[in-house]
């Protein structure tokens, strides 16, 4: 098993991942998309989770505009706003996150600051980054 923190400069963490850190990037919004399955494809994408960010206010890293999360499942929302159904990520300060690889899957789970602290859980095959 692989695991990253942001500010895990060890040459391990892969090529689209924020090493500097996301500590207070705020969560504009998310995107849910379901996308046709192309059975031809040998891994197709059949799914795709965003989280749209204005990094300008992280401490750090500042370049991350959207995440894009391929063929995710969400796998704990405990938001103090409702979960991710009633955009409880959405308006939220990122805190921290870390970054795990387990049997040929990632895994994220980040810390965020609404009314209270809360983690967001998320496994997904891989992942696209937009930066500024």
């Amino acid at each position: 098993m692989g695991k990253y923190a942001s500010g895990d400069h060890s040459g391990q963490n892969p090529t689209w991942y924020w090493t500097r850190g996301l500590h207070d990037a705020l969560i504009l919004r998310t995107e849910a998309i379901d996308l046709s399955y192309d059975h031809t494809r040998r891994n197709p994408v059949r799914s795709c989770f965003q989280i749209h960010l204005d990094a300008s206010t992280a401490m750090f890293d500042t370049s991350v505009r959207c995440i894009k999360l391929l063929n995710y499942k969400i796998l704990l929302d405990d938001s103090a706003c409702g979960g991710y159904e009633s955009g409880g990520i959405e308006g939220c300060y990122w805190m921290q996150d870390i970054l795990k690889f387990e049997n040929g899957k990632y895994i994220l789970e980040i810390t965020a600051l609404g009314e209270d602290d809360f983690k967001f859980i998320v496994r997904f095959d891989d992942a696209q980054v937009e930066r500024i």
